[in-house]
């Protein structure tokens, strides 16, 4: 039942003096207060709800993202994300919540929300507390994804440091890997590197096969050569890779019309364990892949940057299984993305194979490097070509610095590769390491709210 409109005490008493007074201005203007009071308390209520619409609007907004980025695929489900979420941003408001809704048609997550508030003087006209209400919707893995880390995984990030990494690398393949691949899957590829990048088994086809016996120039399975101190050395060649050179060096040409460059390593800094893994929707086996890493060897990033790239360039399809093979550049709802982390200075390039003498600091006894310098020129130029034709080919770039502010060449690299200065990421600890690749992953799969 509608309430009645009643005249608080103090209107009563100054009525009352204004009739004793007999004076007619003075009842007059006492009856105007009456209505005055009401649309001056009124329009507070009105500016408070408004507040309140907003805010709720806000949580809502977040809640239904949240229920987006889950693998939750029932209404009931994403009811349960999304309301944590909601009550949780409305702890603060003077709104109660009274009741939301959640429901997932195709690919949109609908929701719903309204709550009540109490009024300070509206509710003399009202039925009881205001209630005010919002809707948000939000698109649902609305581009396929394809995903590229580069990660490194050389000798100066052992110990702690390996550890974020591992927690960090494993925190952005739960971000982007959906359990839902339909309509639009996400895939994500390992690339850990160090001074070379190990292919595994797929060594021959891109650097070529390997002949038996010892040679004195690259191709054989052993490498007599001079090294940087003038003496005799025979290194065996592995299955890790080196840096194109030629006219295909900075471009991801497939490998069958130019070779990638062959790996003959030292004992002392050998070609490292972890292999590199294809594109995959798989997110139990590539954490298993993150778990394995372990810290070893020197730092040649700008072949860990290389092959980020060819990870998800078309041109490199026909290495993979079906299931990894990259799409075509320019697909329609598409992104590919490279994700390159770093710790330090790029100081290892290479010549026919072996570690070249102008290398820098970092890359080993000079003894171990062949007597002839980089044909490509030094790590940082090189990093700086790979990007700039990645980006000219629609590829997205994230990189991480990783406490890299002492080294100013290292920093540099980390800034000028990004797509852009929002790209940029340089933590300088463990934790903000972990903040850092949670954010990229955010951004990654961040789903648009389209109404």
């Amino acid at each position: 039942m509608r309430k009645m409109l009643s005249v608080p005490g103090w209107v009563s008493r100054f009525l009352v003096r204004a009739k004793r007074e007999d004076g007619a201005v003075a009842v007059q203007f006492a009856l105007l207060i009456v209505p005055m009071t009401v649309m001056v308390f009124g329009a507070i209520d009105v500016s408070r709800a408004s507040g309140e619409k907003a805010r709720l609007q806000d949580a809502l907004d977040a809640a239904t993202l949240a229920a987006a980025r889950s693998t939750e695929t029932t209404d009931a489900g994403l009811k349960t994300v999304g309301d944590k979420v909601l009550s949780a941003d409305l702890a603060a408001s003077k709104a109660v919540l009274a009741s939301s809704t959640y429901r997932l048609e195709g690919t949109k997550i609908i929701a719903t929300a309204r709550a009540s508030m109490t009024t300070s003087i509206a509710n003399l006209w009202m039925d009881g507390d205001m209630t005010v209400g919002a809707t948000s919707e939000v698109t649902r893995s609305s581009n396929n994804l394809e995903v590229a880390l580069a990660l490194d995984v050389t000798g100066s990030m052992g110990g702690s440091r390996i550890a974020d990494l591992k927690l960090a690398a494993k925190d952005l393949v739960d971000l982007v890997v959906q359990d839902q691949q339909t309509p639009y899957y996400t895939k994500v590829a390992l690339v850990p590197y160090s001074a070379a990048v190990n292919v595994g088994s797929y060594a021959a086809s891109v650097r070529g096969a390997a002949t038996a016996g010892t040679c004195t120039s690259p191709g054989c399975a052993s490498y007599k050569f001079t090294n940087a101190s003038g003496s005799l050395k025979t290194f065996a060649i592995s299955n890790c890779v080196t840096e194109r050179t030629g006219g295909s060096a900075y471009t991801d040409a497939a490998p069958s019309s130019t070779f990638l460059g062959r790996n003959y390593p030292s004992s002392a800094n050998p070609c490292l364990a972890s292999t590199i893994t294809p594109l995959s929707t798989d997110r139990a086996a590539l954490k298993t892949r993150i778990d394995g890493l372990s810290a070893s060897g020197s730092t040649a990033g700008h072949i860990g940057l290389a092959w980020g790239w060819y990870m998800v360039s078309p041109n490199f399809a026909s290495l993979w299984p079906t299931a990894s093979q990259p799409a075509a550049y320019g697909a329609d709802r598409l992104l590919k993305v490279v994700v390159l982390m770093t710790d330090g200075a790029f100081n290892t390039t290479y010549c026919k194979g072996v570690i070249s003498q102008d290398s820098g600091n970092g890359s080993g006894a000079a003894s171990d490097h062949i007597n002839c310098n980089a044909p490509n020129g030094d790590a940082f130029s090189q990093a700086r070509s790979l990007c700039s034709n990645m980006k000219a080919q629609g590829v997205i770039i994230y990189t991480v610095g990783f406490d890299v502010g002492s080294d100013a060449s290292a920093e540099a690299i980390v800034r000028e590769c990004a797509t852009d200065a929002e790209h940029v990421y340089l933590p300088a600890t463990g934790a903000a390491l972990k903040t850092a690749f949670r954010a990229i992953g955010e951004d990654i799969s961040r789903l648009r709210i389209s109404k």
